[in-house]
């Protein structure tokens, strides 16, 4: 240690003190800046997402309205010509039953249950 030399290594750079806090305040500025751009680039990307998202879900719902109704109008027309009778339609279902107390209830307004009720009597 006795080598090195007694003098002041460290020197600041003239005015240093002096321009500091305008350069901490610039970098604080710059910071804030650069927060606050991408703050924005997500709320954009974000907004972006949900409008892209919600395009294709409409699209989706369109197209199977679209199949639906041309399947309900291909059925109709099978049914009008006569190549399909009312039998061949019910037994494509799983639930033929659900399907005519369906139709009864469009036509009647009220189902009625086809389960034999207990508190009913009979009375032939």
């Amino acid at each position: 240690m006795e080598n090195f030399p007694k003098s002041i290594v460290f020197k600041t750079p003239e005015g240093y003190f002096e321009k500091l806090p305008n350069r901490v305040l610039e970098r604080n500025n710059q910071k804030k800046i650069r927060t606050l751009s991408m703050v924005r680039m997500t709320a954009a990307a974000a907004v972006i997402t949900i409008g892209v998202f919600f395009f294709v879900i409409k699209n989706e719902l369109m197209v199977s309205k679209t199949l639906e109704a041309d399947l309900e109008q291909e059925i109709d027309l099978y049914i009008n010509s006569g190549y399909w009778q009312a039998e061949d339609i019910l037994s494509f279902s799983e639930n033929p039953n659900l399907i005519l107390d369906e139709i009864i209830e469009e036509e009647w307004g009220v189902v009625e249950s086809t389960q034999p009720s207990s508190d009913i009597e009979e009375w032939w």
